[in-house]
C-alpha cells in the first residue's frame, strides 16, 4: 500500500520533527515499548496476555498501525490510545506491520526514534515457512479472492506482504540503524511454545516488569501459553493448510533461507532451529 498524500505530508513533518512539541506534551500518554512483529508469530497472545500482570497497559485497539499508514491520524489520537495507561509502568501496544516490508511502514523505525528515543522493541519471529503459511491462511480466511498458495510468489504484492514479512534480519537491521540491540528484545514462537515461563521471565526481565512467580503465574495457564487468535478466529473463514509445492518450497527458500540463517546467528540460536 503506498502513501496517499495527506500520509505522506504528515509523515514528512514528522520526520522533520515538526511534532516534537505536541509529543512533549502527551508524557505518559504514550508508550514505552512495542510489540513491532512478526505478524502471525504469537504477537496477539503477547497483547492478550501481558495486561495480566499488574505492571502492563496494552492499549485498544492493540495493532494502532500509528507509525505508519495512520500516522495522519495525529499523536494526539495516539496519545488518547494510552491515557488509562498513565498510571502503569509498562505501556504498550503491538502492531505487526511495523515490521514489514510495505512502502507505509519505510520510515517506522525513523519516526518512533524521533520521538521515542528510549522506546524498547519486541520482535517475534517463527520458522519462516511456517509463518509463511499461517499468513497466507490469516489472508486467505479475510479475503476469498486472494491468490491461491501455489501463486504465492507470482503476486507482487503477496510476495512483499507474505513473504517479506519473514524476512526477519533484512527488517530488524531496519530498526538496528535506529536503535541499539539493548533496547531490542527478539524470541521465538518455538521457544514460547515449547518453554513459555522461562521465556515470557526474560522478556518481563528486558521489559523490567516483575519476574517473580506470582507475577508469572498469572500470565499462564496451568503452566501453558494460552491460544489466542487462531485459524477461523475473529470471524475469519477457516482455511485449510496447503501443501507446499517443490517449486514453490525452492523459490521462497531462496529468498528467505539466507536471511533466517542470520537472523538465527543475530539471536545466539543453533542454525538448524528452524526446517530449512
Amino acid at each position: 500500500m503506498g502513501l496517499n498524500r495527506q500520509l505522506r505530508k504528515a509523515i514528512d513533518a514528522g520526520l522533520r520533527g515538526d511534532h516534537r512539541a505536541e509529543v512533549d506534551q502527551l508524557g505518559r500518554r504514550l508508550p514505552n515499548f512495542i510489540i513491532i512483529g512478526a505478524a502471525k508469530s504469537a504477537t496477539t497472545t503477547l497483547t492478550t496476555i501481558l495486561p495480566r500482570h499488574p505492571d502492563f497497559f496494552i492499549c485498544r485497539p492493540k495493532e494502532p498501525k500509528f507509525f505508519g499508514r495512520r500516522y495522519d491520524n495525529g499523536w494526539s489520537w495516539y496519545g488518547r490510545l494510552f491515557r488509562e495507561g498513565r498510571s502503569f509502568r509498562l505501556r504498550g501496544e503491538g502492531s505487526t506491520m511495523y515490521a514489514s516490508a510495505l512502502s507505509s511502514y519505510r520510515h517506522t523505525p525513523e519516526l518512533m526514534h524521533r520521538y521515542l528515543p528510549d522506546l524498547k522493541l519486541v520482535y517475534v519471529v517463527r520458522d519462516p515457512l511456517e509463518r509463511i503459511v499461517s499468513h497466507w491462511r490469516h489472508r486467505r480466511g479475510r479475503q476469498s479472492r486472494t491468490r491461491s498458495f501455489d501463486g504465492l510468489m507470482d503476486s507482487r504484492h503477496l510476495r512483499k506482504l507474505v513473504v517479506g514479512c519473514s524476512l526477519y534480519y533484512e527488517r530488524i537491521q531496519a530498526f538496528r540503524a535506529f536503535f541499539p540491540d539493548s533496547q531490542i528484545h527478539c524470541l521465538t514462537f518455538e521457544d514460547l511454545i515449547s518453554d513459555p515461563r522461562a521465556t515470557l521471565a526474560r522478556l518481563l526481565h528486558f521489559l523490567g516488569a516483575s519476574t517473580d512467580d506470582q507475577h508469572l503465574d498469572l500470565l499462564l495457564d496451568n503452566g501453558t501459553l494460552p491460544r489466542v487468535n487462531e485459524a477461523g478466529d475473529k470471524g475469519r473463514e477457516l482455511v485449510a493448510s496447503p501443501q507446499w509445492t517443490p517449486r514453490l518450497r525452492q523459490s521462497v527458500l531462496a529468498e528467505v533461507g539466507p536471511d533466517a540463517q542470520r537472523m538465527l546467528a543475530y539471536m545466539g540460536k543453533p542454525a538448524d532451529s528452524w526446517l530449512l
